[in-house]
């Protein structure tokens, strides 16, 4: 059961830009395998501009500000449709919601 590692073929692999993954070649059955140890993100389209870590920090920011608003105040989420990813877990903080 289970998985060994979790690889790129190398015709995936040169699709990626430069330090995008770190990863360790491998050859299986005459295949070249580039076996991931870490993906990096750097210098992918959907990083340039802050997309990345910066959110996850941004996210935890607001996740803390919420969860003591909650202590301090009357906190109330509005949500007018479907609440997903950082929206639906603030939500959950802040336990009272108008849906």
């Amino acid at each position: 059961k289970g998985f060994e590692y979790i690889y790129l073929s190398d015709e995936d692999f040169k699709k990626l830009p430069e330090e995008s993954v770190a990863s360790h070649e491998i050859s299986v059955n005459g295949e070249t395998r580039h076996v991931l140890d870490a993906i990096i993100g750097k210098n992918l389209a959907s990083t340039k501009g802050g997309i990345g870590v910066e959110c996850l920090q941004g996210s935890g920011l607001i996740a803390g500000e919420t969860s003591r608003a909650y202590d301090e105040t009357f906190t109330l989420s509005y949500a007018t449709g479907r609440s997903v990813g950082i929206g639906a877990y603030l939500n959950r903080l802040g336990q009272r919601n108008i849906q």
